[in-house]
């Protein structure tokens, strides 16, 4: 099973409820991994840093969503095998 694409995505958060603020954090977050990993890589600590801060980003913002956008995301993320 392929992971859809951002667009996908997106649409797919939006039919089921979440809100527009939400939907654009997740999509921030998402370039946010893109361009932040891509020079982590080459960087002289390496990427294990850059996931360390990215993960608690993530984790903050997930935990500020609201409470609807929050199951959202988690059925979301289980439908896609993406929880664990």
């Amino acid at each position: 099973m392929s992971q859809p694409s951002e667009e996908e995505c997106t649409a797919e958060l939006r039919e089921a409820g979440m809100t527009e603020e939400s939907i654009k954090g997740l999509a921030d977050l998402t370039e946010q991994f893109k361009v932040g990993f891509a020079a982590a890589k080459d960087s002289a600590e390496g990427p294990d840093k850059f996931i360390e801060e990215y993960t608690a980003d993530a984790k903050r913002f997930r935990e500020a969503m609201p409470a609807g956008d929050q199951e959202i995301y988690s059925v979301y993320l289980k439908k896609h095998g993406l929880d664990g």
